[in-house]
């Protein structure tokens, strides 16, 4: 495309909740349920839940409206989960509905298609402040509030913040059987919503995907090392693997890469091993004559 063909841009002028008022911002989004103060799980659902701590303690960042029953109950209890679905059109209409603030509690659940079951984790099951799960979801986390960080600040000109951010710890995530070997070995993956905002002339927007697919990575001096090292602190909890032993590694052709991860991991449990390094490696293949 030449140069004169590319389009201008013009200002898009900045306003409360810019993320769908001012711009076009694609999120995924979770049914975050809680415990009302009478026993029982609400579930609003909730755009602004992302990520937060990748390596331990595992955790995730959400944002709700200080005003808001979740928040209300977060504050309450310390405890959450989070309920990922996938596409269901019949459905958006319904969690439209929960998300929409100023509605009674009970017009809220009004003719909800969810299930609400407890935990799996029988401890979890048999807490009072902690909420049921939506049993039609693909994936949950369970969470408890990190109270040791404070991200909530006053407003400028005084009074209490109109939003709280919340670092949830992630005690349990369950994936539904089928989708579990998609982490190891890829698709197929699970259809979930797109939700793009509130926006006008008031309406709820949402888009469904296509199929996931994959992009090989550009062979980059260096990079095979990198690749490999991410793959290999993917695939077990407790073996960790340093940069310089997956250095070591490249030269095993891609195809057989993960087998012989695999291999690696496995004779590092048999010796109580925790982190493969290069000295490591040498007694292994000292072991297979390789």
């Amino acid at each position: 495309m030449a140069p004169s063909d590319i389009e201008g841009f013009v200002a898009s002028p900045l306003r409360d909740n810019f993320y769908q008022t001012s711009a076009f911002i694609p999120m995924s989004f979770a049914l975050v349920t809680t415990v009302h103060e009478d026993g029982s799980t609400g579930i609003g659902p909730h755009a602004l839940c992302f990520p937060f701590s990748i390596t331990r303690p595992y955790s995730m960042l959400l944002i709700s409206r200080a005003s808001s029953a979740t928040a209300g109950n977060i504050r309450r209890t310390g405890k959450c989960a989070l309920s990922y679905l996938e596409f269901d059109r019949a459905q958006l209409a319904a969690i439209s509905r929960l998300g929409l603030p100023g509605q009674a509690l009970d017009a809220k659940q009004r003719d909800m298609p969810f299930t609400l079951v407890p935990s799996t984790d029988p401890d979890r099951a048999a807490d009072a402040e902690a909420p049921r799960v939506i049993a039609e979801a693909f994936q949950v986390m369970e969470c408890t509030w990190d109270r040791s960080y404070d991200l909530d600040r006053a407003p400028a000109g005084g009074g209490e913040p109109g939003a709280n951010h919340f670092v949830l710890q992630i005690d349990h995530l369950w994936l539904k059987p089928r989708w579990r070997p998609t982490l190891t070995d890829g698709g197929p993956f699970p259809a979930m919503p797109v939700f793009y905002g509130f926006r006008n002339p008031g309406d709820f927007w949402f888009a469904e995907h296509a199929e996931p697919f994959s992009v090989p990575l550009p062979k980059v001096q260096g990079l095979e090392g990198q690749g490999i090292f991410y793959l290999a602190n993917r695939l077990d909890d407790a073996v960790r693997f340093t940069r310089e032993a997956c250095e070591q590694l490249t030269g095993i052709p891609k195809p057989f890469v993960k087998e012989a991860l695999l291999g690696i991991i496995a004779a590092a449990r048999a010796a109580g091993v925790t982190e493969v390094d290069p000295g490591f490696l040498r007694s292994v293949r000292g072991k297979t004559g390789t």
